[in-house]
């Protein structure tokens, strides 16, 4: 977290390009940290797991498509449906479950991960690209994903029995914690054009309410059919789980704001307002679930 006002700090001071973060933590530390992770994991969980998280970023497009009018009518509809559906399962999530279940669990959250990532840049991307371009184009612009690539990859090698090598492993730890601290530095680049003065807490505190409460209800209805189906699923796996709707708005919805020429700020705060609300209610469900 103490990131987040390093890179505050840094926008303000100096005219600093956040490209040169944003770019290689994409394009190659992040990529890097799934493919190595999805060698790591179980195939029962690199099947089962990845399907509940899309079910629930699709479920919760519908949710955003739902209150629109209610509750989000300050906010464009596709950057509401963007920050309902995109969770920050990476960067916020592998602190989080590194500290509450130890580093060999990485694993089973980048499987978590791999549904809302695999919704994010199919459906959720080519939704935005949509709004600029025709179908075809719009469709080349998902294909040109980096993501889409590791995650194929990383299924034949898994399919060929493909693991990854111990010699790396320590580096690759490293790296895990740049991913983070880097992903927690973007959101304070994003911040530094945000007038705090202006946030209208209320509007806020209802959309962030209502997102979280919807997340923890599909989720519910999702994990508990797939614990009538899937019966290699294990406890820490569903309290991994139950975890992801505490999580904040993903940082690229801050990306797919600027293609969209929509509320840059608004998305700026979104994430950051969340990720405020998720320290708290990260912490009272450890409480409990520890």
């Amino acid at each position: 977290m103490a990131f987040i006002p390093a890179g505050y700090l840094i926008s303000k001071k100096f005219d600093f390009n956040s490209d040169y973060v944003s770019k290689p933590l994409i394009n190659v530390l992040l990529p890097l940290v799934v493919f190595t992770n999805m060698l790591d994991a179980e195939p029962s969980k690199l099947i089962v797991l990845p399907i509940l998280t899309f079910l629930l970023a699709l479920g919760m497009n519908y949710a955003a498509k739902g209150i629109q009018n209610k509750l989000g009518n300050e906010t464009d509809p596709l950057l509401l449906r963007s920050s309902f559906s995109f969770f920050n399962i990476a960067f916020f999530g592998i602190p989080t479950v590194t500290a509450l279940f130890g580093e060999d669990k990485v694993s089973v959250l980048i499987c978590i991960y791999l549904g809302s990532a695999l919704y994010g840049d199919t459906i959720g991307y080519y939704q935005v690209a949509k709004t600029k371009y025709d179908s075809g184009k719009a469709l080349k612009e998902m294909l040109s994903i980096p993501f889409l690539y590791v995650f194929v990859a990383g299924v034949i090698c898994k399919i060929v029995g493909l693991e990854t090598p111990d010699v790396v492993k320590p580096a690759l730890k490293v790296v895990s914690f740049m991913v983070s601290a880097a992903g927690m530095m973007i959101v304070g680049f994003q911040l530094a054009n945000v007038k705090f003065k202006d946030i209208k807490v209320p509007y806020f505190a209802k959309l962030l309410g209502f997102r979280t409460i919807a997340a923890a209800l599909i989720l519910a209805v999702i994990a508990l059919g797939a614990s009538l189906v899937a019966k290699d699923l294990e406890e820490e796996d569903f309290k991994m789980l139950m975890l992801v709707p505490l999580f904040p708005v993903a940082a690229n919805v801050t990306v797919f704001a600027a293609f969209l020429k929509a509320d840059e700020e608004q998305s700026s705060l979104l994430v950051f307002l969340s990720m405020m609300l998720s320290v708290v209610l990260v912490s009272i469900a450890t409480v409990f679930m520890m």
